[in-house]
């Protein structure tokens, strides 16, 4: 049964796999297209670690860069993902049926669903994140804890540890939120008061990071000047404070669909919140029955690995985006699966028999019908550069202008044969100012039709420079084309 599951979990990151690159994707692609040592070129502004930009930089090499196969390590690594939560819960509990519960919630939770078809790190941290933690959870028994809630234990040896700090290295390497895990793991040390421990795994994250701290450095030199030269940034990347939580809340039930009605997202919402939230209070707080009287239980060491699994990291990070404006739900990918453990043993805390299976198909309907609402409507789905670069290809001597020529990755991944007039308001890291390049490398007089693709506006150019000199060129807009949230507007010339 258990590999039915995992085959469910292949098959739904399977559809629409071949959807188009997005800008972060774009850039991912081309830097692994590139050489090795354009790497540490590109990654001084993208403020992640190298290793997924190493393993990318291989596979292309291998597997080729289209769109299936630069996503396809984040599918195998979603894949992967369900297969360690399933044995995570199996550890925790030693009953296979909540495993096999949890892993279905997880094959089937649309916001992992998406991640694990993106050509980026997200789903491998993930991967890493669940990885260190199952062998946390078995160093533990190393170290001579046993207490309930942890059923049919034995110990462990030498490949534990060895795996453990493998899996958590390899994690803060591919992504700095995965220091937020080794955050929650070494707040349980400290709790469990085993020192020795958390002083081995500070010393080894230390020794490993010391190699890679210039360039940490110089990355957070590269954010700060970013921020200061567009004071936007902050804004697009960054959740305010207090919309932060409950957003995260709603991504991770119904993953990256939206409901355009405020009213009936209101709704439901707050609806989700009451049986989620129920459901995670009720893997503490066993209900004995619809009267909702309960049963507290003294907290087990499983259990407090798993809230603080899902609650440091989030915590943390909240608390951080006050001072580094860089909180987004889909960072936090790598706490999912806690999420998902908590909910699955929610609903087998329930005695009554039909509580429990109403409650798994609750979980598992809101589950797929937020899939076919992803998988249907493409405006849930990624950036449409592709057909807007076809699109251009099909206009004759068209001229393109961009906001800012940091934005033209997709466009130079599916225009292999350099078809498009490239024109752009402003170079690198910075707003439109001068607009010298709309002056001297495009809109010369013989130009009388062109394509402006409006993206990322409000950053590049929030007080309208673009149109302002177009207008003072004779240009008039005639027509506006959408590809997918891209707006596209025609100008031709009076």
């Amino acid at each position: 049964m258990v590999y039915l599951v995992f085959l469910l979990a292949l098959g739904l990151r399977l559809i629409n796999l071949n959807q188009s690159l997005w800008l972060d994707e774009a850039v991912q692609a081309i830097t692994a297209q590139r050489s090795f040592s354009y790497i540490f070129q590109e990654i001084t502004g993208d403020f992640h670690p190298p290793l997924y930009h190493f393993l990318m930089h291989f596979w292309v090499r291998l597997f080729g860069s289209s769109e299936i196969a630069l996503r396809m390590p984040s599918v195998l690594f979603g894949v992967g993902t369900v297969w360690l939560i399933y044995l995570i819960v199996n550890k925790l509990t030693g009953l296979r049926v909540k495993g096999l519960i949890t892993a279905m919630f997880m094959a089937t939770a649309p916001f992992h669903v998406y991640y694990s078809q993106e050509a980026r790190m997200y789903s491998l941290v993930t991967f890493l994140a669940a990885a260190s933690m199952y062998y946390f959870i078995r160093v533990n028994e190393l170290t001579g804890l046993r207490v309930n809630g942890f059923m049919g234990l034995r110990v462990c040896g030498l490949k534990e540890y060895f795996l453990y700090f493998v899996f958590t290295g390899l994690a803060v390497y591919v992504d700095y939120f995965g220091f937020l895990i080794l955050s929650a793991q070494s707040l349980i040390l400290f709790w469990q008061k085993k020192y020795k421990f958390l002083v081995h795994c500070s010393l080894f994250i230390v020794l490993i990071y010391l190699p890679w701290l210039p360039m940490f450095i110089k990355q957070l030199q590269e954010g700060m000047a970013a921020t200061a030269a567009l004071p936007q940034w902050g804004r697009l990347v960054n959740l305010s404070f207090f919309k932060a939580l409950p957003l995260t809340f709603i991504k991770f039930a119904l993953g990256r669909i939206t409901i355009f009605n405020k009213l009936i997202y209101a709704i439901v919402a707050s609806f989700l919140f009451l049986v989620y939230g129920g459901l995670i209070f009720n893997s503490k707080f066993k209900i004995q029955n619809v009267k909702l009287k309960f049963k507290v239980q003294k907290f087990s060491t499983g259990e407090i690995v798993v809230f603080s699994w899902l609650l440091v990291p989030v915590v943390l990070a909240w608390g951080l985006s006050l001072f580094v404006p860089n909180y987004q739900p889909f960072r936090l990918l790598l706490v999912l699966p806690a999420f998902y453990i908590l909910l699955a043993l929610g609903t087998f805390s329930f005695k009554n028999k039909s509580l429990k299976v109403v409650s798994i198909a609750f979980v598992l309907v809101v589950n797929l019908v937020s899939l076919f609402a992803y998988y249907t409507n493409p405006y849930f789905q990624r950036e449409d550069w592709k057909s807007l670069t076809a699109f251009l290809e099909k206009q004759k001597n068209a001229v393109v202008i961009l906001p800012s020529n940091t934005s033209d990755w997709p466009i130079k991944y599916y225009d292999t044969g350099n078809n498009l007039k490239l024109v752009y308001g402003s170079e690198g890291i910075k707003s439109v100012n001068e607009l010298t390049g709309l002056r001297v490398n495009g809109l010369k007089s013989e130009v009388n039709e062109l394509f402006y693709i409006r993206y990322l506006v409000p950053l590049f150019d929030p007080n309208e420079k673009i149109l302002k000199e177009l207008e003072s060129q004779g240009f008039i807009k005639t027509k506006e084309f959408s590809f997918n949230q891209i707006m596209v507007w025609k100008y031709v010339k009076s």
